[in-house]
């Protein structure tokens, strides 16, 4: 049987763990600690203990629950035998008996055109072959001074994009709720994929030039935003000459250091 395509959010944090482990993290993707309640307290059997990696069939619902699970859009795909799903408003009915009305997905196929609030469970963590991460769902409010920049690089120009991300995740100091690392977020993933080869076109282009002709060409968009990541980039040619390592990829080593103690 086919694999289906489902919807999940998280909040915007998570994603540079979600894409480097393959959604390993429990309930909803929201948190991969804390007390069960809810939907957790009361699952059962192989769902037990918050084992489960939960998202929507519909997307457009999906996006409508950002302000209870965060501005992190992931979708990633199930076989449909081996997922349970139920329905959001059984679930706010009764939430001590939602596991009884939760059905194998297929058996909700079977029964023609899926509710849009179906809701999809599984036990097992996400193969990372599975996940792809689209632009998450941050508004100009959300990004500050950042959404100038953000506007007019993360979709026209990916190369730049990329090297920007790097910076902005360097000026954020690994400060998840900042309006720096929410703009990383936002040049590292969009809606359409990037090609497989953009990394390694990055490398041999080198991201601190690329970072460097970037600010030339865009810095007059967002003068303080600019300024920040041209201090950034500055300081991170400094931390690697006294790594002995060259401009780029000391560009990439820093901004790695930072994202290895988020996760």
């Amino acid at each position: 049987m086919s694999r289906v395509t489902v919807f999940h959010l998280t909040d915007v944090s998570r994603l540079p763990t979600i894409e480097r482990e393959g959604l390993r993290t429990r309930a909803d993707m929201g948190a991969a600690e804390g007390p069960l309640k809810g939907i957790d307290l009361s699952a059962t059997g192989r769902f037990a203990h918050g084992k489960r990696v939960s998202a929507w069939i519909d997307e457009d619902h999906a996006r409508s629950t950002t302000a209870e699970l965060g501005a992190g859009l992931v979708s990633f795909t199930v076989d449909p035998a081996k997922v349970v799903a139920g329905r959001a408003g059984d679930r706010a009915k009764d939430v001590d008996r939602y596991w009884e009305t939760t059905r194998p997905l297929t058996w909700w196929q079977a029964d023609g055109d899926l509710p849009a609030d179906l809701e999809v469970h599984q036990p097992v963590p996400v193969r990372a072959k599975h996940v792809r991460l689209h632009a998450p769902l941050l508004s100009d409010e959300d990004l500050g001074d950042w959404a100038p920049l953000v506007a007019a690089v993360a979709d026209e120009d990916r190369l730049s994009a990329k090297a920007l991300m790097h910076l902005a995740i360097i000026v954020s100091d690994g400060e998840v709720d900042s309006d720096a690392f929410r703009a990383a977020c936002a040049f590292a993933w969009r809606d359409t994929e990037d090609p497989d080869s953009i990394l390694s076109e990055l490398v041999e282009t080198d991201p601190d030039k690329v970072a460097s002709a970037a600010l030339a060409e865009y810095g007059t968009i967002a003068p303080d935003v600019a300024a920040a990541l041209r201090t950034a980039l500055d300081e991170t040619r400094e931390w690697a000459d006294e790594n002995g390592i060259g401009h780029g990829p000391g560009l990439f080593a820093r901004a790695g250091v930072i994202l290895d103690e988020l996760g």
